[in-house]
């Protein structure tokens, strides 16, 4: 039987392309890449219009991001901390998922949710990482038990975007292996149900039975 390779995508709320933000991100991806299939997206990737609700004319980019999600097996968000909270750009993002309301897997349903904030205040970066707990609950994800919320010397890294701070850095592989286990469980679920689902190719519908339609 082969066992499908769970999907993660990776969101960064931060437009700075050296951030601590986008390089943790980074290295998050690097850490699922040998067991996932990962997408990234950094902040200038998730740059789109003020959410508009049901807009016909919905950003290619944007359209990209809601395709990526609702393939996602697993979701890890990644935000700076502006006063005490999430990135704009973060959450205007994360808006855009109300457009997958009607997708056979709604929001961000079933989907674990690894949630890390970067900030320099541990009061700021803690608050952050709360709401993006909330926010994620809000769309039906499921936030992993370890969430990472990384301030002052927590957010010093290498060139590879790894955190010097041991503790730091093995808190971030726990929510990583937490994100990974659920992921797979809905990996497979959704190979299952695919593999479930009648086949009607060359199959037409019969007609009525006053034979004409």
């Amino acid at each position: 039987m082969n066992v499908p390779v769970p999907e993660i995508v990776l969101l960064s709320g931060s437009l700075g392309e050296e951030s601590k933000t986008n390089r943790i991100a980074s290295w998050c991806a690097l850490q699922c890449g040998p067991r996932a299939s990962t997408t990234l997206f950094t902040g200038a990737d998730l740059e789109f219009p003020f959410y508009r609700p049901h807009a016909s004319d919905t950003a290619h980019a944007a359209r990209r991001f809601l395709a990526a999600l609702e393939r996602a097996d697993g979701v890890v968000i990644v935000s700076p901390t502006y006063h005490g909270t999430t990135s704009g750009l973060l959450k205007n993002a994360l808006d855009y998922v109300n457009e997958l309301a009607q997708a056979p897997q709604p929001y961000l349903d079933g989907r674990a949710l690894g949630c890390v904030s970067v900030g320099l205040g541990e009061q700021g970066a803690a608050s952050t990482l709360q709401t993006l707990r909330t926010v994620g609950h809000a769309l039906r994800g499921w936030p992993t038990p370890m969430g990472v919320a990384l301030s002052n010397s927590r957010t010093s890294m290498d060139e590879h975007g790894a955190p010097f701070d041991e503790h730091a850095r093995a808190q971030l592989k726990v929510m990583l292996q937490q994100v990974l286990t659920l992921a797979r469980l809905n990996a497979r679920r959704r190979a299952n149900a695919t593999a479930a689902a009648p086949n009607t190719a060359g199959h037409p519908e019969p007609a009525s039975a006053g034979g004409t339609r």
